[in-house]
Order: C-alpha cells, then sequence, then structure tokens
C-alpha cells in the first residue's frame, strides 16, 4: 500500500461543486486566546498559520469550540512531556469569548464533509502551504462560506474554525481575563495536567 504522502493541492474543477458545511447556530459561544497587547479580533494575513492566504488576499481570525481547543493550539504546538510555561508567559494572554449575529456557514474538514469533498485529514495536520492553498479555494468558491472548521493538530478531539473576514461585521468580542482567572485553579490546572504542561 502506498503512503499518503501529501495531501494534493486543489484543482479548478473542484470550483464546480458543492461544498460540504455545517452551519454553527449563533447562538455558539467561540474562544479565543490572544496577546493582550493586540486586539482580540484580529484577522492575519501573515501566511504564517495553517489556513491564512497564501498571497494576503484575505484575513483569517483562529477561535474553537472549547476553552480547552484555544489552550491546546496556543501552549502544546512545542510539546514534549511537562513542558514548561511560564506564569509571565501565561498572563500575556487573553481568553475571549466570540459570537456571531448570525449562523456562520463553515467548510467541514472536521468530519464527513472530507470524504464528501474527496479530501482528507492531511490538511488540518501537514504542510502549511498546501492548507493555505485550499484555505484560498474554499474562500474564493461561489458558496462563499464564513470559514473551515477543522480539528486541532494538538488534540484532535477539539475542533476550531479558521474564521475568513468576510464574516468580520457580524461578529462580536467579550474579553474574559487570563486563562487561570477566567477558569478557576482548579479547572486550570486540570488542563495543564491533560496537556502534560507544568506551570513555572
Amino acid at each position: 500500500m502506498a503512503r499518503p504522502g501529501r495531501h494534493p493541492s486543489p484543482t479548478p474543477a473542484f470550483q464546480k461543486h458543492s461544498l460540504a458545511t455545517v452551519r454553527v447556530p449563533k447562538s455558539h459561544r467561540w474562544m479565543r486566546l490572544y496577546r493582550s497587547k493586540y486586539p482580540p479580533l484580529h484577522f492575519g494575513r501573515t501566511g504564517q498559520s495553517r489556513f491564512d492566504a497564501p498571497d494576503a488576499s484575505f484575513g483569517v481570525l483562529y477561535v474553537a469550540r472549547q476553552p480547552k481547543g484555544a489552550f491546546a493550539e496556543t501552549f502544546c504546538r512545542h510539546g514534549g512531556a511537562l513542558r514548561p510555561l511560564y506564569e509571565v508567559e501565561l498572563n500575556q494572554y487573553i481568553l475571549a469569548e466570540v459570537t456571531s449575529a448570525r449562523s456562520l456557514k463553515l467548510a467541514d474538514f472536521a468530519g464527513k464533509g472530507l470524504a464528501r469533498m474527496g479530501l482528507d485529514s492531511r490538511l488540518s495536520t501537514g504542510d502549511y502551504r498546501i492548507a493555505q492553498r485550499w484555505a484560498a479555494t474554499i474562500h474564493s468558491h461561489p458558496d462563499q462560506p464564513d470559514g473551515i472548521l477543522y480539528p486541532s493538530r494538538h488534540d484532535p478531539k477539539q475542533q476550531l474554525a479558521a474564521l475568513f473576514d468576510r464574516s468580520k461585521s457580524v461578529l462580536r468580542v467579550r474579553r474574559l481575563g487570563t486563562p487561570r482567572s477566567h477558569l478557576g485553579d482548579r479547572e486550570f490546572f486540570e488542563l495543564l495536567d491533560h496537556y502534560g504542561i507544568a506551570l513555572i
């Protein structure tokens, strides 16, 4: 059996097919961890994140369904058993709640939508350059989704969303405080233990 290798890049033919999408109701509360020196609703164009535009033609905001997913994406990038997390670093981050004035239509990279579109989970775990080409293809698709729903590379049970800046006008944000102050010591230290992180 051949090894999977890199995920194929999109072809022009993909634009002719309907996207497999999920609707996330407006009542859903997304979570976001961000450095306090930046605005909480930041649609990045740097090309340094998985589903950024490869040519900086649109911005992307990254959010998680749960605080655990936001934490994993922020602090589990440089893994290893009992990775140290310095309290001074932790306190530079604010947990925010992001809501929408309407439901959000997201391309489904987190479930059966992958198979329906002829894709696979390498888009959430593999080469950023290919993932960004797919992000551009999804962004320009005639179905005009608000973004992409996908599993965390660091904890596949956690779902994340890459929201395109076309959704900016319907998003609202509420600052919740630092992860420790918002979650409380018990839940916060359970989170550290869950991911094998030592607070220093």
